[in-house]
């Protein structure tokens, strides 16, 4: 008792647990709040490792999907992912080794893709064909049907239009070149066909003319040059026979008559023979027969005047003479003295005597 004075005594102020700690008054004498904090804890943790996998794994793959979709609506190729492994056709991917996630910095606005705009679909390039493009195809589709059927001219028609849209297509120059040459073999064939017809119809002259039109597309062509020969020949003889026919007076003359005997010796043996040189060849050995065969010719005179014929001889003085002369034209000169010299023509034709021609020297010097 300090002098019998009391002091009274001093209480120490109570004891406030931190926020988030343990009462250090409590001690083991409460579990239950120890026991609480530790479980919050532990939901703080498995809280923080979902966002990183949300961060990190799913919200990167839901990126790439919604790009793939937006490509995919606009027709774009999908670009391969730098994190996916391309797997060759027929090889297997090696085993990848499964390694825990570690956590990393969260990504920034420059590693996240920006999403890609979109574009409204469209047909593929490789698949657009214009309407150049088709007028093309339909031309060279004409043209290689026309070959087929040998319609060459159409041919050439429908290789020209492709030509217009593609000058430089090689397949357009080797339809033109396929058309051309099929023309021009076709335009030979006919004709060598044409001068056989004629040939056979014995115009040996149009044929003649024929074979040289063929040989104005192929030079070398063998028929052509051989047919263009023989029927030369054939024409230019067939010519002379029809010449003599046409004028049989002039056979008559020596010259004239020696040139027709030549040419029907050369028709008699010219082979094959038609129906229309042995028209010429008979016709022509009548006329030659005629010309050569004498017609009797009646001359009368005073006895006083001297008669000669010329290319026959001389006839002295007579009153009546008869003689024989072949066709022709004869001059026939009378003289007597003392009298002017007369001059006669006399005309022998064929199968037909002339009147009797008078011969008299009447008038004196």
């Amino acid at each position: 008792m300090d002098g019998g004075r009391h002091k009274p005594q001093l209480q120490p102020p109570p004891r406030v647990p931190a926020a988030g700690g343990a009462d250090p008054g409590a001690g083991s004498k409460q579990p239950g709040a120890r026991t609480g904090m530790q479980a919050m804890r532990i939901a703080a943790i498995a809280a923080m490792v979902l966002a990183l996998i949300f961060v990190f794994v799913v919200l990167p793959r839901w990126q790439e999907g919604r790009q793939d979709r937006l490509r995919d609506s606009a027709g774009l190729k999908p670009s391969p992912n730098p994190r996916t492994p391309i797997q060759d056709a027929g090889r297997p991917l090696p085993p990848v080794e499964s390694t825990p996630l570690e956590p990393s910095s969260p990504p920034t606005a420059t590693t996240t893709p920006a999403p890609t705009p979109y574009r409204p679909p469209r047909e593929n390039p490789q698949r657009q064909q214009s309407a150049a493009e088709r007028q093309f195809v339909d031309a060279m589709s004409d043209g290689l049907a026309a070959l087929e059927q040998r319609q060459w001219q159409a041919a050439t028609d429908a290789f020209e239009r492709a030509s217009r849209l593609r000058p430089e297509a090689p397949e357009v120059t080797d339809g033109l070149a396929r058309a051309k040459a099929g023309q021009r073999l076709e335009t030979i064939a006919d004709g060598l066909r044409r001068a056989q017809s004629l040939e056979q119809r014995e115009a040996w002259r149009e044929a003649e003319s024929t074979y040289s039109a063929v040989l104005a597309i192929d030079p070398e062509s063998a028929p052509a040059l051989a047919g263009q020969r023989r029927t030369e020949a054939r024409a230019a003889l067939d010519e002379k026979l029809e010449y003599h026919i046409a004028n049989p007076a002039r056979l008559t003359n020596e010259d004239v008559f020696a040139d027709a005997s030549s040419a029907l010796d050369e028709a008699m043996e010219t082979l094959p023979s038609g129906p229309r040189l042995e028209s010429q060849v008979g016709r022509l050995e009548a006329l030659l027969e005629e010309a050569s065969t004498p017609v009797p010719v009646v001359l009368e005179s005073d006895a006083l005047t001297e008669v000669v014929v010329y290319r026959f001889g001389r006839l002295g003085t007579f009153i009546r003479h008869e003689i024989s002369l072949k066709p022709g034209t004869y001059t026939v000169v009378g003289s007597r003295n003392g009298f002017r010299d007369v001059r006669l023509q006399l005309v022998v034709n064929p199968g037909s005597p002339p009147e009797p021609l008078v011969v008299r020297c009447t008038e004196g010097l």
